[in-house]
């Protein structure tokens, strides 16, 4: 962000994510005027000492920073249990006893989800957000079908955050970089015994849809770091990319 940085013109808001007041309490009070916004997150607590924990919280720093607060429990991908979503009456009651700032509901999404089975429930968000305003905040975007983002700001999500859907997009880059490039990352025989052991096909190295460059060897260009930063970094870019366009902020990208 320095005055010679191509992001200069950026203005970083730090946030603290599910931030727990009784393991993170030092940080989330000696802290928080140094963040932008904090998610005190009680959430795995019965609904009434979630209640009381966040209530107690904000009035600690009220003024000082933006409180973010969830209702209930958003569990993980692949958790057996799973609570019903937030109902209007949860929300209204959680807003008006504690006063966080922007609410967190459950609707149907997951942390980490990484599949299509997820369902967003979109008309409960906007039960919810008629109800409180539109101070919502989506957590388990990635659970989002791509028709379905479009509609979160008319949903009354002010907020949503996107991780998981940017570790995939990097992650699923550096592999197929990987995989593009084996013939510049192993000697033949490391490649062949890969294919005897069945790890590899025997088309491993066929001319289509590889970048190997004779002869197969590891060449230092495409072992060392810079290579997997630079593909990671351009896949997390374009996916950020995306979702500026789908909520309309794509000029910022120019």
């Amino acid at each position: 962000m320095g005055d010679d940085s191509p992001y200069r013109k950026l203005r970083v808001l730090p946030h603290l994510d599910h931030a727990y007041p009784w393991l993170d309490g030092d940080i989330l009070e000696s802290f928080a005027d140094r963040f932008a916004s904090v998610m005190c997150d009680a959430s795995e607590k019965p609904f009434a000492e979630n209640i009381r924990l966040t209530a107690q919280y904000v009035e600690k720093v009220k003024s000082r920073v933006v409180v973010e607060g969830p209702v209930d429990e958003i569990f993980e991908s692949g958790s057996r249990d799973k609570n019903e979503p937030t109902s209007v009456e949860q929300a209204q009651r959680f807003l008006s006893e504690t006063g966080v700032d922007i609410l967190v509901p459950n609707v149907g999404t997951e942390h980490r989800a990484t599949g299509s089975k997820v369902n967003y429930q979109s008309d409960q968000a906007r039960k919810i957000s008629a109800a409180v305003g539109k101070i919502l905040c989506l957590h388990g975007t990635s659970s989002v079908a791509p028709a379905d983002l479009p509609k979160l700001p008319a949903d009354g999500f002010v907020k949503i955050n996107v991780y998981t859907t940017l570790a995939v997009a990097g992650g699923q880059a550096v592999a197929r970089k990987v995989l593009n490039n084996l013939g510049n990352i192993f000697t033949s025989e490391q490649i062949d015994e890969m294919i005897l052991r069945g790890i590899l096909g025997s088309k491993a190295l066929s001319a289509e849809g590889t970048q190997t460059q004779p002869p197969v060897k590891p060449k230092l260009a495409c072992v060392a770091n810079p290579p997997r930063r630079d593909v990671w970094f351009a896949a997390v870019r374009d996916r950020c990319l995306d979702f500026l366009e789908v909520f309309n902020y794509y000029r910022f990208a120019q």
